[in-house]
């Protein structure tokens, strides 16, 4: 057994049951059985012989039973227990092959026209990337979301549409609300769910796609089949420590984040929306190490899969936007903010705007109303155009670029 490692086209022998564990993780991870075969090559192997130590002897030992507990119907602290076994498995599986370098994403030849970045939302969302939506509770965060997943789904340019308003209609060249890039079409949408309830999103969904009548009933059925709602509640967080291990010393995938992962693959998801940031992520948020793990491993998945993922996240009670590490902010491409229109605004006014952009100036933002079950966007008061009030600091201009 022996491959070329691509640097200097030495010949390296991969350890014993690399290939078997490589197959038998990638079936498992697809919910399908392993070829006994290789569970009997794994089960077979010196664990010192082949340089895996203890954790490849628990595993080994317990493939069976790792089979049995995924099983449907199987207990869910069983199943929990069993993928932490198959996430074990994964970190220990590149360790049987080859030299180490070759496990390292480098490459050296540059291209002297790359293609450009490529958006979800244009100049707003960068497509197959991290973006945070935060904002205080009961802002609308989950129902814009929702507004944008919409969009998406059915291939909508906006995902936020002028406010009904006869007196005082926006001019359309004072439009400012981002439009949605459309790639190849409308495109399915994962919406995973810990706060918003099935009947809650049912109905928030239903006022978002109009006034009840066959507007509505036809904006419903394009949905079907694009726009997918998972309740995340009985499966708990997506990612934190491992069972008998501290929140605060390490940190892997659990059960939950590989079964939405393969939930949101299959689905062939152009869009992830994770509601809230505080379900999902069951560590310590302050923990700068646990943290960018977590959003590393996000963002490589995002990458990989071609699939733009937004996280709503609450801010703490002071003037910060975002609670947490400050790697929850370096740590993504973009972050959103959803606040009131103005300081002392008491009505549903908001202001949508970009607090931060890797990859471009920042944009204007938006001001919006709630109208009809659905965010609208909306004149200044005062007569100038939705960008007056309430810049930040920087905007307008490029923003870790």
């Amino acid at each position: 057994m022996s491959a070329e490692n691509g640097i200097g086209n030495e010949t390296v022998e991969a350890r014993p049951g690399a290939l078997e564990l490589g197959r038998i993780i990638e079936a498992l991870t697809a919910g399908q059985t392993p070829d006994p075969a290789d569970v009997d090559a794994v089960r077979s192997l010196n664990p010192t012989a082949a340089g895996s130590g203890a954790h490849l002897e628990a595993i080994r030992s317990r493939l069976p039973a790792i089979m049995e507990d995924l099983q449907p119907g199987v207990d869910p602290n069983r199943q929990a227990a069993a993928w932490n076994q198959i996430n074990e498995c994964k970190q220990i599986a590149p360790l049987l092959t080859g030299d180490p370098a070759d496990r390292l994403d480098a490459f050296s030849e540059h291209a002297a026209n790359p293609p450009p970045v490529s958006w979800l939302v244009k100049d707003w969302m960068p497509d197959a990337t991290l973006t945070v939506l935060t904002g205080a509770g009961g802002a609308g965060k989950s129902r814009i979301a929702l507004q944008l997943a919409v969009a998406v789904a059915t291939g909508a340019e906006r995902f936020i549409e002028p406010k009904d308003d006869r007196r005082r209609p926006i001019p359309p060249d004072k439009l400012e609300a981002p439009s949605v890039v459309q790639i190849g079409g409308p495109a399915p949408v994962v919406f995973a769910a810990w706060e918003t309830r099935r009947l809650a999103f049912a109905n928030r969904l239903a006022t978002i796609c109009g006034p009840p009548g066959q507007e509505r009933a036809a904006a419903l059925e394009r949905l079907t089949g694009r726009l997918h709602y998972v309740n995340m509640r009985p499966s708990g967080g997506l990612w934190g420590a491992a069972p008998g291990r501290h929140t605060s010393t390490t940190g892997a995938w659990l059960s939950g984040g590989d079964a939405l992962r393969a939930y949101a693959e299959r689905a062939g998801a152009r869009l992830l929306i994770i509601d809230p940031l505080a379900a999902a992520f069951v560590a310590n948020e302050n923990d700068r190490a646990l943290v960018r793990a977590f959003l590393s491993g996000l963002d490589q998945w995002a990458e990989d899969n071609g699939c733009a993922v937004l996280i709503i996240s609450h801010p703490p009670k002071n003037d910060s936007a975002q609670s947490g590490s400050t790697d929850w902010r370096n740590g993504v491409q973009a972050v959103w903010e959803l606040a009131p229109a103005d300081k002392n605004a008491t009505d549903g006014t908001r202001r949508l705007h970009v607090d931060k952009l890797n990859e471009g100036p920042i944009p204007k933002a938006v001001r919006v109303d709630y109208q009809a079950g659905r965010f609208v966007e909306a004149n200044d008061p005062d007569g100038g155009d939705s960008q007056s009030q309430g810049k930040t600091k920087g905007e307008g201009y490029a923003n870790n670029v």
